[in-house]
């Protein structure tokens, strides 16, 4: 792989080879704030059944208990269990697990750390005999960035429309970049570009900005926790400005949760700050999504409160 400055870059070999193949058999864990963006889901799943792959879902599985590990609001044992029941739920679906939410993700990468130490298997075995459940050490649980950028030739090639040169602004997530377990990072967190080389070979045309790597501004238990949320703002202003400053016509976030962030914050901003971004935000999945032509009501992209119709205009996705 190579950077846009043509040098030579090493991914996590182990990580990208352990990635499943297209038609490999898949569970996908859907997290809960996608549903706000009904699209994430539904794009991904039709996208995958297009490409020749069902992925296997589960009204059994439960929240990733992210939200509890970030607000460190109940005992760190309570979501290692919790994680553990998900895994049995998933294991009798599938090997290896799909999500489209870095919450979810590194939720799961977080307990894996944790579930690593005697003590805490040994508690949560415990727990699991009490449900009938066993230990599972099996799954392995992959991004949906990463399963793209694996399977980017048939992504690609199945696309029936190109971003003909949309200037895009990718926004990777700190829950994305910043895992504990190097073993389970793709890329180089400190510059991550996989997920350009796969905009690129969709036709889009990625620009540069300060703020790429700052997070998004929501900091998730900050902004929910103070009623002052300046603060928060204040660090998605300067994103926002660093962004259109690049001359981005859309933002393309892995991450429901800075989905939700950056497309509501901008009216938060114009309030505030009196600063006018109307800039639109789309998930990986919903831009795929509308590269495949998929309906309008598997899209919802109604759901967004930045319009979108300047993107799907260029692109030229009928709706």
């Amino acid at each position: 792989m190579l950077d846009p400055r043509g040098t030579a870059r090493h991914l996590n070999k182990a990580r990208l080879d352990a990635i499943p193949a297209i038609g490999s058999k898949l569970f996908y864990f859907q997290g809960c704030t996608e549903r706000t963006y009904p699209g994430i889901n539904g794009a991904f799943i039709e996208t995958c059944k297009l490409l020749g792959t069902i992925p296997a879902t589960s009204n059994s599985q439960s929240c990733c208990t992210g939200n509890f590990l970030a607000f460190n609001t109940v005992p760190l044992k309570t979501p290692l269990a919790i994680t553990q029941r998900n895994y049995n739920v998933i294991k009798a679906k599938a090997p290896a697990c799909i999500t489209t939410c870095n919450g979810c993700f590194s939720s799961f990468m977080t307990c894996d750390v944790y579930l690593k130490q005697q003590q805490w298997r040994e508690y949560t075995k415990g727990v699991l005999d009490a449900i009938g459940q066993i230990f599972i050490d099996d799954v392995r649980v992959f991004h949906v960035a990463e399963y793209y950028y694996k399977n980017r030739a048939e992504i690609t090639s199945h696309a029936r429309r190109s971003l003909d040169g949309l200037k895009v602004a990718i926004h990777y997530g700190c829950h994305f970049l910043h895992q504990e377990d190097p073993a389970v990072m793709l890329d180089d967190f400190e510059n991550p570009l996989f997920l350009e080389a796969l905009i690129e070979g969709l036709g889009g045309e990625v620009v540069e900005y300060r703020e790429r790597l700052s997070c998004c501004g929501a900091g998730l238990n900050q902004r929910m926790l103070h009623e002052d949320r300046t603060n928060s703002l204040e660090i998605t202003l300067q994103k926002m400005e660093s962004i259109k400053t690049s001359g981005a016509e859309a933002i393309i976030v892995v991450c429901p949760y800075c989905l939700l962030h950056l497309d509501n914050a901008q009216a938060e901003l114009a309030v505030e700050f009196d600063a006018e971004f109307d800039i639109p935000v789309l998930h990986l999945t919903e831009l795929v999504g509308i590269l495949y032509d998929l309906p309008a009501p598997v899209l919802r992209l109604d759901a967004h409160k930045v319009g979108v119709e300047g993107v799907v205009k260029k692109i030229g996705y009928p709706g």
